[in-house]
C-alpha cells in the first residue's frame, strides 16, 4: 500500500520527478564513465606491457628469474601446457625462448635481444603482424628468417631481404651463431624494444642456441575478469615446485604496479570530488522539492497523518526516483561505453608520441568490467538515500500552521 502511494505521489508532479531523476542519471553516468576510463587506461597499459614481455603470469624454471641465463631453461612439456590451459580464466599460453646476441651487418654491430616465439600465438594475442611496417610477418615454418625493430634496422642500415649475422652463447656454453634473412621490419612503439628486438620462430631460435625443445618461459594470458592471485595459487598447486616457478606480472614488474597504485590514488581523489559535486547537486534538487511541498506536508499533518508515516513515504518516493535515475544512468553509460568501444578515441600530437614512447596504444579505452557499474551505481544510490533523509527530518520538525501559511 505504501509503495503504491509513493509511486502515485512521484508522478503527481512529473516535472519535479524528472528533474530529480535526471540529476541522478547524470550522476551515475559521470561516475561510471570516469571510473571506466581510468580502469580502461590501466587495463590497456598492463595488457600492452605483459603481452610483449612477461604475460599476466609466467612459468619458468626455478631460479631463472634470479639468473636469466639460457642455461636456466626447461624442456617443453605438453602435459604442463594442458594443465595451464585447463585453468579457468586462461585464454592463451605463449612459449618463448629469450636470450641475447651480438648482431652485425657489414661494419655495424649492436647487442640485441633474441625472442623465439610461436608466430601464430603472438599474432592472436598481441596483433604483432599489424605492427609490421615493411616486408612480411613470420610464419611458423620459416627458415633462416627474422623480423627486427625499426630502430635496429636503421642502426644497422638493413632492408628487407638483407642478411643479419647473429653471434652469442648457446645452451651449456655452446656456440650460437647464424645468418638470417630480414623478412620484416616492425614498429614496437617502445624505443627500447624498437632498437633491440629480433623476433624469430621458436624452433629456429632453439636450433641457433642449441637448446632443442627448450624454453626460457611460458607466458600466460588471462581474461580481464580472472583473479590473478587465485589463479597463481591454483597453478602453483598443480606444478612441480622443485622444478618450476610461477610469478605474476606484479612480481616481475613491481615498478609498473607501484606507478599504477600511486596514479590510482590520485584518481580516487578526483572521483571523491566528483561525488561531492554530485551530492551537492542532488541535495539542491531535494531541497527544491521539499520547499515546494511544505504546504502539502502541513495540510497532511494537520488532518491527522502521523509525521513518522509521512517521512517514511517520502523516503520511499526518494528511493523510487533514485532507482529510476540509477537504472537510466546504467543504460546510458553502457551505451556510451559500447559506442566508444566500437569507435575508439585516438590521441594525436604530443600526447600520441608520449603514449607510443611507453609502448602503449594511443587510444582512450573504456573498461567494461561489470564491477564498475555495480559499485558506482550503489555509491550514487547510497548518496541519494542518505540525502533523501533530509525531507523526512524536515517533516519531523514541521509545524503545520507555519507550513500551511508558507
Amino acid at each position: 500500500m505504501f509503495l503504491k502511494i509513493a509511486w502515485l505521489n512521484i508522478w503527481r508532479n512529473k516535472r519535479r520527478t524528472l528533474i530529480t531523476a535526471t540529476s541522478i542519471f547524470f550522476a551515475v553516468l559521470l561516475a561510471i564513465l570516469t571510473r571506466s576510463v581510468t580502469d580502461g587506461v590501466y587495463e590497456n597499459m598492463i595488457r600492452n606491457m605483459v603481452s610483449y614481455s612477461s604475460g599476466y603470469l609466467q612459468v619458468h624454471q626455478k631460479g631463472y628469474w634470479d639468473e636469466q641465463s639460457i642455461d636456466n631453461t626447461f624442456e617443453s612439456n605438453p602435459e604442463l601446457d594442458q594443465k595451464l590451459l585447463q585453468q579457468p580464466g586462461v585464454t592463451q599460453i605463449m612459449p618463448r625462448l629469450e636470450s641475447f646476441a651480438l648482431a652485425s651487418s657489414e661494419d655495424k654491430t649492436k647487442g640485441v635481444m633474441i625472442l623465439g616465439v610461436d608466430p601464430q600465438k603472438e599474432k592472436a594475442v598481441n596483433n604483432l603482424h599489424e605492427k609490421v611496417t615493411k616486408g612480411k610477418y613470420l610464419e611458423k615454418e620459416d627458415e633462416n628468417a627474422v623480423v627486427i625493430g625499426e630502430g635496429l634496422a636503421s642502426h644497422l642500415h638493413l632492408k628487407i631481404n638483407d642478411s643479419l649475422v647473429l653471434l652469442g652463447q648457446g645452451y651449456h656454453a655452446s656456440s650460437a651463431a647464424g645468418k638470417y634473412r630480414i623478412k620484416g621490419v616492425i614498429s614496437m612503439g617502445s624505443p627500447e624494444l624498437n632498437d633491440n628486438i629480433v623476433y624469430m620462430p621458436l624452433k629456429q631460435a632453439q636450433s641457433m642456441y642449441g637448446a632443442e625443445n627448450r624454453l626460457t618461459a611460458i607466458s600466460i594470458m588471462l581474461k580481464k575478469s580472472a583473479d590473478l592471485k587465485e589463479l597463481k595459487s591454483n597453478i602453483d598447486a598443480r606444478i612441480d615446485p622443485e622444478k618450476y616457478e610461477i610469478m605474476t606480472w606484479k612480481e616481475m614488474m613491481p615498478e609498473i604496479d607501484q606507478f599504477i597504485e600511486a596514479d590510482s590514488t590520485g584518481h580516487l581523489i578526483i572521483i571523491g570530488i566528483l561525488y561531492l559535486i554530485i551530492s551537492f547537486g542532488l541535495f539542491g534538487t531535494l531541497l527544491m522539492m521539499t520547499f515546494e511541498r511544505l504546504r502539502e506536508f502541513g495540510i497532511l499533518v494537520a488532518i491527522g497523518m502521523k509525521k513518522q508515516l509521512l517521512a517514511f513515504i517520502l523516503l520511499l518516493e526518494s528511493v523510487m526516483i533514485s532507482l529510476i535515475g540509477c537504472f537510466a544512468g546504467v543504460i546510458g553509460a553502457r551505451l556510451v561505453i559500447l559506442w566508444f568501444t566500437e569507435h575508439p578515441i585516438y590521441f594525436t600530437g604530443e600526447l600520441k608520441e608520449v603514449y607510443q614512447t611507453y609502448g602503449i596504444d594511443p587510444i582512450i579505452f573504456f573498461s567494461e568490467d561489470q564491477q564498475i557499474f555495480i559499485t558506482q551505481t550503489l555509491i550514487v544510490l547510497l548518496l541519494s538515500v542518505i540525502l533523501a533523509l533530509y525531507p523526512g527530518i524536515k517533516v519531523m520538525k514541521l509545524k503545520p500552521i507555519a507550513a500551511i501559511n508558507s
